[in-house]
């Protein structure tokens, strides 16, 4: 299956942008045209940016909730730059609260299912907030899916699993937590995630010969780490 052409609104892509735009700011400082400090204290919105894209092209409630995450995160740094709040962005740790009560909610109402649906489940969804999700899929037309890992780890084995048109993306984020996967050494693993702060490790052996089963692994990592393994 051949990936579609285009520019596509990835966390990568909105960083990279980011970057240029940092140093346009500086080359027309240096250059005398404007004071780049009067813009860089906009730079939170770049995170709710990313927030925005993870949620407008979410497929699975993973997606969403780190969406809503980076976009907390911006929301707060922004407010405190600009003067517009008087708290830290530390003062709302109690949210943490907010958040493992409301994953226990869910996971009581929807956790049954989806477990009872792991193994032959075609998209795969973990949110690990606080916590471990594992996860163990052998559907035959695995298609990919999302993993949220925050202060917490996702262990998703694939070892079992044969990809659908012999293609399949997983969107990773970890924010101080972990994501391991384990995946069949027939699979060629294409790695397209950016650590900041973080690592991301390919611990992976391909058998001899062509393969023609392809994983794309796509997101963002901080404070924590992507491990990739047989």
């Amino acid at each position: 299956m051949s990936e579609r052409s285009g520019f596509r609104c990835t966390p990568q892509a909105l960083i990279g942008l980011a970057v240029v735009v940092v140093g346009v700011l500086f080359t027309l400082d240096n250059l005398g045209f404007l004071r780049a400090r009067d813009y860089l204290r906009f730079w939170p919105i770049a995170l709710m940016v990313v927030g925005a894209s993870q949620i407008a092209q979410a497929r699975t409630p993973a997606r969403v909730t780190s969406g809503l995450l980076w976009m907390l995160v911006g929301s707060v740094l922004l407010g405190s730059r600009l003067n517009l709040v008087r708290w830290h962005i530390w003062d709302l740790w109690p949210l943490g609260l907010v958040v493992i009560g409301g994953y226990i909610i869910w996971q009581a109402y929807a956790g049954n299912q989806e477990r009872r649906n792991d193994e032959t489940s075609a998209i795969v969804s973990g949110v690990a907030v606080l916590g471990a999700v594992q996860r163990r899929i052998s559907s035959n037309g695995f298609r990919g899916g999302e993993l949220t890992a925050f202060m917490g780890g996702c262990h998703i084995d694939l070892r079992d699993a044969r990809l659908a048109d012999g293609q399949a993306v997983i969107t990773v984020f970890a924010l101080m937590g972990g994501i391991e996967l384990k995946v069949p050494e027939s699979w060629t693993i294409v790695v397209e995630v950016v650590p900041f702060l973080g690592g991301v490790e390919d611990r992976t052996r391909q058998v001899p010969g062509e393969t023609t089963q392809r994983l794309i692994l796509r997101g963002f990592v901080s404070m924590g780490g992507l491990e990739i393994k047989n």
